[in-house]
């Protein structure tokens, strides 16, 4: 292959890079993770090695000094999945607002929740949770805790991808006291992630409840909305 010569300044990498490069496949499942799947095929079952497969990459990510900053729980019950997707969803509030906000991308084959630790057990940053500390060592514990499941969510999102599953985050929780309740923990869960196969027959911005009586009962969008991917500036250092 010839070598191809990339200039920082105008050469558009991602798009063009789907069909150029040998690791070709793995940019393609980059791409198509990219995309929030609101409909999944809940007619299919996650066969064992699959949940093993992402749940491994859910737990077996980089995370700063190896520090368990985050609790991973996991439900394939599609009755529970449901339960907790309405934890997500709201027709109004006391104010008259989120008419119409449902989160239907929980609603998958499977579902992953990401709930801070409340405790942590090595590193400096066992000392931090154990007592009280100032207000910036606090802040630097938050913020590694916020990388550590971005970092896993991006391996299960890419996992999930290469394997041939679609996934969809969420952090709009409306209720987190009864999503506590429902998982017992104390601290409030940071992301939810449903994962699973994708409804061909829909698009994957249409809810997965569009035509329904709770759809029509609760005025839901039937498509919701997308915004073209940004390009991210890449700057060559030399």
């Amino acid at each position: 292959m010839q070598a191809i010569e990339l200039d920082a300044q105008d050469y558009v990498f991602p798009v063009e890079a789907k069909d150029l490069f040998s690791h070709k496949n793995i940019i393609k499942a980059i791409h198509a993770s990219q995309h929030t799947q609101r409909n999944y095929d809940l007619s299919k079952e996650l066969p064992i090695e699959d949940i093993k497969t992402i749940i491994t990459a859910a737990t077996q990510c980089p995370s700063k000094q190896n520090i368990a900053f985050y609790d991973l729980h996991v439900v394939v019950n599609p009755a529970v999945i449901k339960s907790i997707y309405e934890t997500t969803t709201s027709i109004h509030d006391d104010s008259g607002n989120y008419e119409t906000l449902s989160n239907p991308q929980v609603l998958g084959n499977m579902l992953l929740i990401f709930s801070k630790k409340q405790k942590l057990t090595q590193g400096k940053h066992k000392e931090v949770s154990e007592s009280s500390v100032d207000s910036e060592a606090q802040r630097i514990v938050e913020n590694d805790t916020h990388v550590a499941i971005g970092l896993a969510a991006g391996y299960v999102n890419l996992t999930a991808s290469l394997i041939g599953l679609e996934t969809g985050c969420c952090s709009c929780v409306m209720n987190y006291q009864a999503l506590k309740d429902m998982l017992n923990i104390d601290n409030d869960p940071i992301l939810l992630m449903g994962v699973g196969y994708k409804n061909t027959d829909k698009s994957r911005r249409e809810h997965s409840l569009a035509g329904t009586q709770e759809h029509t009962d609760n005025k839901w969008v039937e498509k919701f909305n997308t915004l073209k991917k940004e390009s991210i500036k890449i700057s060559y250092i030399k």
